[in-house]
């Protein structure tokens, strides 16, 4: 069965349209869709207030004209403005703290959903992009959208809401008056338009160099020792700065457009009040409006033009979120990783791969039809130079990444119709890189079965040899109160708790001093021990324990069989050996 799982890498071309606002408000929507009950309250709520605002408009209007002639304020509409304004006040609050719930609810689900779909991406794809910028695309890019959104939903929106239903109540009282006062806004809203149009194509530039700037931070902590060891101090801080002075120039070129903004909202907030004082002067004298007719419109322009003098705001914040919305999104919108067939139990023992070709990309070929099978409780090392293809034979057993060409059978079962969660579940893994986690002894253990008791816990810290080290002490980040031993051994414990069937070793002791070795190398026999086993040898001569050795040699497997049986053949196999005999000979001198 030859089945191609190729996984092709997205596209990053620059010159992509990218897509539209309503294209991403609408993405913006359904992913948030079981908010939207709260969102059309607080529409609701804000169509109340606008109501409610029109009715003390009028009352307004009536109040002033009928001063005019009785020369007294207190009569039956003072007492209906003073019943309104105490449902308006409620309703107003309503409307925002709705808003802002929306918003904030929004940001949760949306951190909830990206954390999901990163932790989902398909590895291969994974691989193809820096860690800096996924980060800035998860973190800092999800806080630019909430920050532009989170103001317009709880402020902005129902300001146009009441602005509609004032314009309307404007129009109302006098036409005339209010087409009057509102000639310039098209003009000004054109401008603003214009000036707000390059904000997407800056905030993309801008978060996409953070993320490059991050990616370079992230080396310079994970590899400081490397850093300090190579004099790189000089080298990333220049690649460091490069990034951030790119990031600050299109946040400096973003920051112009809004600056330029700011003195068009100003106009556009004062210069219809001006007019409507002027014009409604006119119209009064001409009896077109009387004197409380021209209070009332005056009155409700503030909040016609809150929204329109908002609109450059509101522009910013909105090309600001598509910027970011566009590269979460396309984040979102990477292969994730197949969650495969319906198989979860075992069929039977055996593991086989037959003519399995894999190769990372368009690159050559990493494996170049590799074949072997592996009984129950046998235990098998692969042994080769780097990069002949140990470690990624290890990767396409734990569906990490998937051939090209050939079959893989684990269990009884192909390797596509296993669920993946279900296969891993019969996978216990230790690689040499051993990565622990932030917490306590504890805490790392548990996670090869967080169903274990604290009597299981610390059944298998002892197996582990690590009783001297209190399960509940923190080991700090990735385990840095830990000697490079005690790490091993502690991924050691966990997959002593996972107490998988199949176990895969990655050259797990090649990082090791010799007494740290020795220690580990007990563990490991502990833990192999009724084990179906695949290791990565890095010391050849630890192998003489092993059933089978299997050779491999520019992504083929040359030679097979026992350790005494390949030094027979003096082949690869013999000369790594002697190779190795060599070094450690040269060392002890």
């Amino acid at each position: 069965m030859n089945v191609s799982h190729g996984r092709s890498k997205p596209e990053t071309n620059q010159h992509e349209t990218p897509p539209s606002l309503m294209q991403v408000m609408r993405r913006y929507f359904t992913v948030n869709k079981k908010y939207t009950s709260i969102l059309v309250s607080a529409i609701l709520f804000s169509l109340l207030t606008s109501a409610v605002l029109s009715l003390m408009t009028q009352s307004f209007h009536a109040i002033i004209d009928q001063f005019g002639t009785s020369g007294t304020i207190v009569n039956k509409q003072t007492a209906f403005l003073l019943l309104a304004l105490m449902v308006f006040i409620p309703s107003q609050y309503l409307q925002q703290f709705l808003g802002m719930k929306y918003s904030e609810l929004c940001d949760r689900n949306l951190r909830n959903t990206n954390f999901a779909i990163v932790s989902g991406i398909d590895k291969q794809l994974q691989d193809d992009h820096n860690s800096g910028d996924i980060l800035s695309r998860a973190n800092s890019d999800l806080v630019q959208i909430n920050e532009s959104l989170q103001n317009y939903f709880s402020v902005k929106l129902p300001q146009q809401i009441i602005g509609i239903v004032a314009l309307a109540a404007s129009l109302f009282i006098s036409w005339q008056l209010t087409l009057f006062s509102l000639a310039i806004v098209p003009l000004i809203a054109f401008l603003q338009v214009r000036i707000s149009a390059p904000l997407t194509r800056f905030v993309h530039q801008r978060q996409q160099a953070a993320g490059e700037s991050l990616s370079v931070a992230n080396h310079l902590m994970g590899g400081y020792e490397i850093a300090k060891a190579y004099k790189l101090g000089d080298l990333l801080r220049q690649r460091y700065e490069a990034a951030v002075d790119r990031a600050a120039d299109s946040g400096i070129e973003a920051n112009r457009a809004t600056i330029l903004l700011a003195p068009l909202s100003q106009v556009l907030l004062f210069l219809p009040q001006i007019i409507i004082c002027g014009f409604g002067v006119y119209l009064a004298s001409i009896h077109q409006i009387t004197s409380g007719g021209v209070m009332s419109v005056i009155i409700l322009s503030v909040f016609i033009g809150n929204p329109i003098g908002d609109l450059s705001s509101v522009l910013s914040a909105f090309k600001t979120a598509r910027g970011c919305a566009t590269r979460v999104f396309e984040l979102w919108d990477w292969s994730p990783e197949p969650t495969g067939g319906t198989a979860t139990r075992p069929a039977n023992d055996l593991i086989r791969l037959s003519d399995v070709v894999f190769s990372y990309g368009d690159q050559s070929p990493v494996l170049r039809g590799i074949s072997f099978a592996v009984n129950r409780g046998e235990h098998i090392a692969l042994v080769g130079t780097s990069g002949s293809g140990k470690s990624t034979a290890i990767k396409l057993l734990m569906a990490l990444y998937h051939k090209q060409e050939g079959d893989i059978e684990i269990f009884g079962h192909a390797v596509e119709d296993w669920a993946t969660d279900a296969l891993r579940e019969h996978i216990s893994y230790v690689g040499q890189d051993t990565y622990l986690f932030a917490g306590t002894l504890r805490d790392n253990v548990a996670m090869g079965n967080q169903s274990a008791t604290d009597a299981q816990i610390q059944a298998v810290i002892d197996a582990a040899l690590l009783q001297d080290i209190d399960m509940k002490r923190d080991i700090g980040e990735r385990g840095m109160h830990l000697s490079g031993g005690q790490r091993q051994r502690v991924a050691i414990a966990r997959a002593m708790l996972k107490d998988a069937p199949l176990l895969l070793l990655d050259e797990p002791t090649s990082a090791l001093d010799t007494q740290s070795e020795a220690m580990v190398s007990e563990t490991l026999r502990r833990l192999m021990d009724g084990r179906t086993v695949i290791i990565i040898a890095h010391r050849l001569s630890a192998l003489r324990h092993i059933d089978r050795v299997l050779c491999l040699h520019d992504g083929q497997i040359v030679e097979s069989g026992t350790h005494e049986q390949l030094m027979a053949l003096q082949g690869i196999y013999y000369r790594l050996y002697k190779s190795q005999e060599a070094d450690k000979d040269e060392n002890c001198d």
